[in-house]
């Protein structure tokens, strides 16, 4: 298989993975819709914007990696020809890892979008229960999640931005 239908290949199965993701966010994104006391509290337009960053952003993201994986890998790569160099080797793992950082970013953005407007949720039903009440004003697995979202945030845009540095780290490393 050609080195560039092989890349082709794996940008079309992240594809597929950011499909799943977008799926499997279904669930969290419009359960809340089904709540009216829900709904008037957190406010229509916040959860549609939570719905949106949930399940829109991965399936946007989804869907134009499995309609065009051959314009982005030869976007990526521009190498000519079938033998695969050292050189074109590089190129490749410095697509995968690149398509890997993208994947975590967009869902550290959209767990995180997700955490938040929870937060922002728990807030306002705290402060309408408890009025003059003190305490933590967000819950323990709002806070986590933002936080997991944050790290996994920096180590996708580490991987997404800072492709070159960690390939020639895995270069010095077989040497």
């Amino acid at each position: 298989m050609e080195h560039k239908a092989l890349a082709a290949l794996m940008v079309r199965l992240v594809g597929f993975w950011e499909l799943v993701v977008a799926v499997n966010s279904l669930p969290n994104a419009i359960g809340p819709f089904f709540n009216p006391e829900y709904v008037q509290k957190a406010g229509l337009f916040a959860l549609i914007g939570g719905a949106l960053f949930a399940v829109a952003l991965p399936l946007g993201i989804g869907l134009l990696l499995i309609n065009f994986p051959r314009s982005i890998v030869s976007g990526a790569l521009r190498i000519q020809g079938v033998d695969m160099t050292a050189d074109d080797a590089t190129r490749l793992e410095r697509v995968g890892v690149s398509l890997m950082g993208l994947w975590l970013t967009a869902d550290a953005v959209t767990s995180g979008a997700y955490n938040f407007s929870r937060w922002q949720l728990y807030k306002r039903m705290v402060v309408d229960q408890y009025a003059g009440a003190t305490g933590p004003t967000i819950g323990v697995s709002e806070f986590a999640g933002l936080i997991t979202a944050v790290l996994q945030l920096i180590l996708g845009l580490w991987l997404l931005l800072g492709t070159r540095g960690l390939v020639s780290a895995f270069e010095r490393l077989r040497r």
